[in-house]
Parts: C-alpha cells; structure tokens; sequence
C-alpha cells in the first residue's frame, strides 16, 4: 500500500458548501497515483519521454463522508491487471481519518505517436506486479 497526506486549507473547500467540491478529491487521488508511478520507476515524464502515456479510461467513486479543511490521507490500497488494463483501488480518509471516498480507477498504455492503446510494457508490468504484490 501508498499513502501521501495532503494539508488542504480554504483554497480546497467550496465556500457554499464548506466542503472540498468532488470534483478537487480527484485531484488528491490522482497525486497518490503519480506518487505510485514514482515509486515503482515509471514516473509520467520518463513514460512520456518513452512515447508511452498512461491513460484513464473509467473511474468509479463512492463518496461516503465529508471532506474538509485539515490533513487527508490518500491510498492506493491494492492493484490489478486485466488483460492491458491496470485498475487501482484508492482511498480518501478525510481530516478525521475516516474513509471519505473511495475510488477504482482503471487505464490503459497509449502510445503517444499512434495515439492508439498499446499492450503494458514488461518492464512496467514487472514492478507493478512487484508492488501489488506487497
């Protein structure tokens, strides 16, 4: 398991609404996903550099709790390949701990110059498989 702690202060919260938008939380579990490919060696540059792109393709969220001002948690909890596809389990805790949102996000290997999708790389799915695994 990943997890990255963010401080979010007022210019995450929606004033009407004193929450973060759900639109924001997106963001947060998109940094967790970047700090993934990080910490696996596939940072975005270095496939971007390569031709190669990590696209998402479908995202699924269940939002339970609030999220407010204060320090969250983001997860990647657990992960998968299905056929070329990757899917990435993430959790939000809010500022109180508990779990705010929960996420399954699933993408795909494009290749940048076809802008077609393109099977995984072995030497990604290699550490991938490596970090799911655990």
């Amino acid at each position: 398991m990943l997890s990255i702690t963010v401080e979010l202060d007022d210019t995450w919260v929606e004033p009407l609404y004193e929450h973060v938008h759900h639109g924001r939380c997106l963001s947060l579990f998109e940094m967790a996903r970047c700090e993934l490919l990080r910490e696996i060696g596939f940072p975005n540059e270095q496939l971007l550099a390569e031709g190669k792109a990590l696209v998402i393709t479908k995202l699924n969220a269940t939002y339970k709790r609030e999220v407010k001002r204060g320090t969250v948690t983001v997860t990647c909890d657990r992960a998968e390949v299905l056929g070329r596809v990757l899917i990435i389990y993430q959790t939000l805790l809010n500022e109180r701990g508990k779990p705010a949102v929960e996420l399954v996000i699933e993408s795909v290997f494009m290749d940048t110059e076809t802008r077609r999708a393109m099977e995984l790389p072995a030497d990604f799915l290699q550490a991938f498989n490596s970090w799911a695994a655990g």
